[in-house]
């Protein structure tokens, strides 16, 4: 395998004049070292160059490979009066695997068409689109969040994977190729006011930590569904246990009530005349002892049966779907 020296290669040289300089030397040894090697004018390594390389009148070193390994350069002036440099271990750089095709970047190291990620940013984001709950589709199909032909993959990704959750307008047809021929469009995730959960279960057994949480959409195993609630209202089951007590009393003190009884005979007064006779007119004590006894009563309502906010402390941002 070849490499050479970075930047030094076809490199120019001016003096300080501001001219060519014209016949600088390149000295390369082995590293840390004044033993020379030989450079090569092909990758092949088969095209000795004359040692040390000479520059041209334009002050420009030539091109050329070395084999794998390390080196030392020394550039000079073509009389040697002047070093310009002398680097005593320079890799020198080539490929990794001797004919190796160049090929584009790792496909497992960028994004893939459906990918979600979130920013604390909002407005448009290029090569992505929003989980709003707005529609994608063809240029032609009238969706409102984005219409244009790079929306082809994503279109077919989300009518195989979210079919429960995306809907197709107007009507979805027998596959996803022949839905977007048609012009149609697809309704992207619905985000705004959620924050992301792990689905129970996993690939693992399943944890029922999501259990008694409500349910708004799908069931705690099933990837986009929708569960929790941002406020909530306690109903009685929710309440802790507690009680009210109180009375008006149990017992009451001694008391009595007068009479007074008609001053006159033949009123139509009835009943045992007292021994010893009171006169008509005298007043009399109904009696001084009252049985004990209590009163129920019922508390006045307080509070107001509204609801208490369940939000966490959230950073607010925009979910991103990759095109």
């Amino acid at each position: 395998m070849a490499g050479t020296l970075f930047g030094l290669p076809m490199s120019q040289r001016i003096d300080i004049n501001g001219k060519p300089e014209v016949g600088w030397l390149l000295y390369i040894y082995q590293a840390n070292t004044s033993t020379p090697v030989n450079s090569y004018s092909d990758t092949g390594l088969a095209m000795i160059q004359p040692w040390p390389l000479v520059a041209d009148a334009w002050g420009m070193s030539p091109a050329f490979w070395l084999a794998d390994g390390s080196y030392r350069a020394r550039g000079t002036t073509s009389d040697g009066s002047v070093v310009f440099f002398d680097e005593a271990n320079i890799l020198a750089i080539g490929p990794a695997v001797s004919g190796a095709a160049i090929t584009g970047p790792d496909p497992n190291a960028v994004f893939k068409v459906g990918d979600l990620i979130w920013l604390d940013m909002q407005g448009p984001r290029a090569g992505w689109v929003r989980d709003n709950g707005r529609y994608i589709g063809s240029a032609t199909s009238g969706a409102d969040e984005r219409a244009n032909d790079d929306c082809q993959a994503l279109f077919e990704f989300l009518w195989l994977n979210y079919s429960a959750i995306c809907s197709v307008l107007p009507s979805r047809g027998t596959n996803s190729l022949a839905d977007w021929t048609a012009n149609k469009r697809i309704q992207l995730p619905d985000k705004r006011g959620f924050v992301p959960g792990g689905v129970d279960g996993m690939g693992n057994s399943a944890t029922t930590r999501f259990n008694g949480v409500p349910i708004v959409f799908g069931d705690q195993y099933t990837v986009g569904s929708i569960l929790g609630e941002a406020t909530h209202t306690l109903s009685n089951a929710e309440m802790p246990q507690h009680s009210h007590t109180g009375t008006t009393g149990i017992q009451s003190a001694d008391h009595t009530h007068p009479y007074t009884p008609p001053s006159t005979a033949g009123s139509g007064v009835t009943g045992t005349i007292i021994p010893g006779g009171l006169g008509i007119g005298s007043q009399i004590q109904t009696g001084i002892q009252s049985t004990d006894h209590s009163h129920s009563f019922t508390t006045d309502n307080s509070g107001s049966s509204s609801w208490h906010n369940n939000t966490q402390y959230t950073v607010l941002g925009t979910f991103y779907r990759k095109l």
